[in-house]
C-alpha cells in the first residue's frame, strides 16, 4: 500500500501540465494575483478588474485524457433545465461517478489542485469540492449571478470544446458594479478556450454570466464547480431597493372614447368584465384600443426622438425604458390618459378595486413604464413587494425582512425564499400558452350599433381579487383546462415527474437564500403578502415577430407547484392581472432569433 501511494500521486500530478507546477509559473501568478495587476502570457492570464480571475491555458497535459473524459461524460446522466435564470444541460455531481478518467480528474482537483490553489492564492480551503459538467447549445444561457453562496471560495471552469470562437457566443462575461455593489455592464468577456482552466475568488462583486450560444451547430462543454472553505464574514452592505415613481391620479377628465374601442365603455360590457375579474382575477381583452389610434401609436414607437435608457441591476432585469419627456406628442397624450382620473375610474369599474379617492384617507396611485425589448433582454424572478418601501412592516428589531446576505426584501430584492429553488427545479421548457384566437365578439342587446364581428374578448382563468387570502398560483388549473374554450387563455401547472435536479446546488442563484427573521415574522409577512395586491395593466406593440414562448408570466416564487399565468405576445390586447404581494411578473430571456424590437406598456395601479 505504501508503495502504491507515491505512484498514485505521480499519476495525479501527471494529469495537470508540468508548467502549472513550475516555480517560475507559480511565482508569476502569485505576484500578479496578490498585487491585483494584469498579465497575459502564453499559458497564463491574470485579470484584476472587475475582480480577480485567472486563466491557465493548456491545463491538462494529455489530449487523449481529455478525449476520454468527454467520452465518459456522454454516459453520465444529465438533465436539461430551462427557467428564468438559466437554460442548459447539466450532470449531477461528478463525485458520484466511478468511471476511470472522471474519477481521476475529480481526485486530482480535490487534492493536487486544491493544494496549489490554497498555496498560491492564500485562500483557505477545506477538502470539499463540487464538480459537474455543463453543455450549452443554441440559445442556451446562464444570466448574471455572483456564485456567492455558503462556503464557496473559488469557482472554476475547465473548457472542453475545440475551435470555439466569439461568433459562437457562450463567452464568460464579467460585470462591473455600481456604487451600491450591484451588477451593471459587461466589461470583459472570455472566449471559451479548449483545455483552459478559468478560476476566480467568489466575492461580493464576482458577477458573471454565460452569454447566449448563437451557433446552431456547436455545443459548449465544460466541467465546472467550486473549491470550498470556511464561510467568509459577510461584509456586503444592505441591498438598496428601487423606489418606484408613484403617480397619484391626475384630476383631469379624458374622453376615453378617443382611445378605447367604444364597446369596452358600455355599461353592460363593463359589468361583464367586472364580473369576470371579480370571479377570476384577470382578463384579456382584444382590440382594446381603436385601430387607427393603435396603428399611430405603433408607428410613433419607432421615432428617433425617443430616448431609451437601459435599466438594471443585471441580476434582476435588463431591458430599456423610454424617457417620458422625449415621447412624441400622441404617445405622451396616451401616457397621460393612463394617469388620468378617468382611467382610474374605468379600472375601478372593471375590477371594483378602490382606485378612486372618494375619501381623504384613500390614496390610490400608479406607476407606468414603456419598455423596449430585443434579443438579450430579460427579467428574473424576485420576491417583489407591491407596496412602497416606506409601507413595509418592520420586524421586532426594527429591520425589514432580510435574506442571509443582509439584503432587504424590497421591490427589487431577488429571490429570498428557500422554496424558490424547488420552484425553479420544476419549471421546464414544456410551459405553453393556450391559443390566443379570440374571434367571438361580445354582443349587447342594448347597444345595437355594435356589430358582432367588430369586438373580441378573452378571459384568463384565475381567482377573485376579493379572495385575498389566495395567491395566484395556489389554484390548480387542471380542472379548468378541461373547460376552456379556444377563446380563453389558460394557465398551466408546471410539474416534472423526472428525477429532481440538483442544479440549484451548482448555481449561485440569488434565490438560494433564507430569511433571517423568525418563522413567526416570516409567516406574518406571507399573510400580509396574501392580503395586499395591485392591478397590472399591459398593452403590447410590434409582437408579430415574437416567439410564442416569449410570454409575460405571473408566478408565486414561494409555491413549489404553483400554476403560472402566461400572457401571450399579442398586439392591441389589454391584459388586466390582479396580483398579490408575493406574485412576480416575469418576462424570460429573449434569444438571438428575435430580430427586431417589441414594446410593452405596463402600468401598475394600487388601491
Amino acid at each position: 500500500m505504501a508503495q502504491e501511494e507515491p505512484l498514485l500521486k505521480k499519476l495525479k500530478h501527471s494529469v495537470i501540465s508540468d508548467h502549472v507546477y513550475s516555480s517560475n509559473f507559480q511565482q508569476l501568478f502569485y505576484e500578479h494575483w496578490h498585487n491585483f495587476s494584469d498579465i497575459k502570457k502564453d499559458n497564463l492570464e491574470v485579470i484584476s478588474n472587475p475582480y480577480r480571475i485567472c486563466k491557465i491555458s493548456n491545463f491538462l497535459c494529455n489530449e487523449d485524457f481529455m478525449d476520454e473524459i468527454k467520452n465518459e461524460l456522454l454516459d453520465v446522466k444529465s438533465r436539461r433545465n430551462s427557467i428564468d435564470l438559466y437554460q442548459f444541460e447539466q450532470t449531477s455531481d461528478l463525485a458520484n461517478i466511478d468511471t476511470k478518467n472522471l474519477k481521476l480528474l475529480y481526485e486530482t482537483f480535490q487534492t493536487d489542485l486544491a493544494m496549489w490553489m490554497e498555496r498560491n492564492t492564500k485562500i483557505e480551503l477545506n477538502k470539499k469540492i463540487s464538480m459537474s459538467s455543463a453543455c450549452y447549445s443554441d440559445t442556451d444561457y446562464l444570466l448574471c449571478h455572483d456564485d456567492n453562496m455558503g462556503d464557496r471560495r473559488i469557482a472554476f471552469i475547465l473548457y472542453l470544446s475545440k475551435n470555439w470562437t466569439a461568433e459562437d457566443g457562450g463567452a464568460l462575461d464579467l460585470f462591473d458594479t455600481d456604487k451600491n455593489g450591484l451588477p451593471r455592464n459587461v466589461i470583459k468577456s472570455l472566449i471559451p478556450e479548449y483545455n483552459s482552466l478559468v478560476f476566480f475568488e467568489v466575492v461580493d462583486n464576482s458577477y458573471h454570466q454565460v452569454a447566449e450560444i448563437t451557433s446552431p451547430d456547436k455545443s459548449r462543454w465544460s466541467i465546472n464547480g467550486w473549491f470550498h472553505g470556511p464561510v467568509r464574514e459577510n461584509t456586503r452592505p444592505a441591498r438598496p431597493g428601487i423606489e418606484p415613481n408613484y403617480i397619484k391620479p391626475v384630476n383631469t377628465q379624458v374622453d376615453l372614447k378617443n382611445w378605447i374601442t367604444k364597446c369596452y365603455l358600455f355599461p353592460d360590457i363593463v359589468k361583464e368584465i367586472q364580473q369576470d375579474v371579480e370571479q377570476e382575477s384577470f382578463a384579456f381583452l382584444s382590440n382594446f384600443l381603436r385601430e387607427d389610434i393603435y396603428e399611430e401609436l405603433a408607428t410613433d414607437l419607432s421615432s428617433a426622438s425617443i430616448v431609451w435608457q437601459k435599466v438594471g441591476p443585471a441580476d434582476i432585469r435588463n431591458y430599456e425604458v423610454a424617457k417620458e419627456e422625449t415621447l412624441p406628442e400622441l404617445l405622451k397624450e396616451f401616457y397621460n390618459a393612463f394617469k388620468s382620473i378617468s382611467m382610474f375610474q374605468l379600472l375601478k369599474d372593471y375590477t371594483e378595486l378602490d382606485l378612486v379617492p372618494e375619501k381623504e384617507t384613500m390614496n390610490p396611485k400608479m406607476i407606468i413604464e414603456l419598455q423596449r425589448w430585443s434579443k438579450g433582454c430579460y427579467t428574473l424572478i424576485s420576491d417583489k413587494s407591491t407596496l412602497p418601501t416606506s409601507e413595509k412592516k418592520s420586524s421586532s428589531n426594527g429591520c425589514v425582512s432580510q435574506n442571509e446576505e443582509g439584503q432587504e426584501d424590497s421591490l427589487d430584492t431577488p429571490r429570498t425564499s428557500k422554496s424558490n429553488k424547488d420552484y425553479q427545479e420544476r419549471i421546464n421548457t414544456d410551459n405553453k400558452s393556450v391559443g390566443s384566437g379570440c374571434d367571438t365578439p361580445i354582443s349587447n342587446k342594448e347597444d345595437e350599433d355594435i356589430d358582432e364581428d367588430e369586438t373580441l374578448k378573452k378571459i384568463l382563468k384565475g381567482k377573485s381579487p376579493r379572495s385575498k387570502k389566495k395567491n395566484l398560483s395556489q389554484q390548480s388549473s387542471s380542472s379548468k383546462l378541461e373547460n376552456l374554450s379556444p377563446q380563453k387563455l389558460g394557465r398551466f401547472l408546471d410539474t416534472d415527474d423526472s428525477d429532481v435536479s440538483d442544479i440549484g446546488d451548482y448555481l449561485s442563484d440569488p434565490l438560494d437564500c433564507s430569511l433571517e427573521c423568525s418563522d413567526q415574522e416570516e409567516e406574518m409577512d406571507y399573510t400580509n403578502a396574501s392580503e395586499q395586491g395591485a392591478l397590472d395593466v399591459i398593452i403590447q406593440f410590434h409582437t408579430n415577430h415574437v416567439s410564442e414562448e416569449d410570454t409575460i408570466d405571473y408566478v408565486d416564487p414561494k409555491e413549489q407547484e404553483g400554476a403560472l399565468i402566461h400572457v401571450p405576445a399579442k398586439n392591441n390586447h389589454l391584459c388586466l392581472v390582479y396580483k398579490t404581494l408575493g406574485t412576480c411578473r416575469l418576462q424570460k430571456y429573449v434569444n438571438h432569433y428575435c430580430t427586431d424590437y417589441f414594446y410593452n406598456l405596463i402600468c401598475t395601479y394600487y388601491e
